[in-house]
């Protein structure tokens, strides 16, 4: 793992050395996925790390404080009252396109405007998620300590420095903090305390099937290095 780290950490700071580096996809996952391919990584959902054991994220440093995704994990259907098609049935509204769809961030220190809460029920290790004070499905702690383990055993975010000409968004790649050794507790904490959320991102097809893009579990990015026992910066503006 240790040569792969420092495999890694050459490779980025060769990225670095190019300068600023024309985004290769419009919109939000641009940073990512302009970074990635640079890497010589290909694009893809797989639940495994990126690079040889080694999850990679990257944002711009100007959404400092913003939501990061750190991995995706049904709910567990097997043992809820409901499904994911119920729960965009009963929850689910209308959009300005005359969408029906149930997208929202869900947070463990308050309600959301559509009365979403979650809940760490270390009694009986789940992670409840409510609205309306009912609960509507659950997370196993075992199962998305399974999650955090397998996906962010050690990790790469990935910061860059923005700018726009002629309409193009640039980056420069110049910071990273590698982290190592992801901790559940410290995950149940920052659920607590609002700094990681659960986002319904679910609508119905014209068919009437329901479609989900996962049940993205993020964290504030300000907050990762919480979420790690050990963490370190590497500056490569200097």
């Amino acid at each position: 793992m240790e040569n792969n780290s420092e495999t890694l950490l050459a490779k980025i700071k060769e990225v670095n050395k190019k300068g600023w580096i024309k985004t290769l996809r419009k919109g939000d996952t641009g940073v990512g996925y302009t970074l990635e391919t640079e890497l010589g990584i290909r694009a893809n959902s797989n639940q495994k790390p990126d690079f040889h054991g080694i999850e990679i994220k990257a944002f711009r440093r100007r959404s400092i404080g913003k939501l990061v995704t750190l991995f995706s994990q049904v709910p567990n259907w097997k043992k809820s009252n409901t499904n994911r098609s119920e729960v965009l049935n009963e929850y689910g509204y209308l959009d300005a396109n005359e969408r029906f769809n149930l997208y929202c961030s869900v947070f463990g220190h308050e309600k959301n405007t559509l009365n979403w809460k979650l809940e760490v029920d270390r009694i009986n290790k789940k992670i409840n998620i409510f609205n309306n004070d009912k609960i509507v499905t659950f997370w196993n702690f075992e199962k998305i300590e399974e999650r955090i383990l397998k996906k962010h055993d050690q990790t790469f975010f990935v910061y860059s420095d923005t700018k726009i000409e002629n309409g193009k968004e640039y980056f420069l790649y110049n910071k990273i903090l590698i982290t190592q050794k992801a901790s559940l507790e410290n995950f149940l904490k920052l659920i607590e305390n609002g700094k990681v959320c659960m986002d319904f991102v679910m609508h119905r097809k014209k068919n009437g099937t329901t479609r989900d893009h996962g049940f993205l579990w993020r964290i504030r990015s300000n907050s990762i290095p919480d979420l790690f026992e050990n963490q370190k910066t590497v500056d490569l503006t200097h």
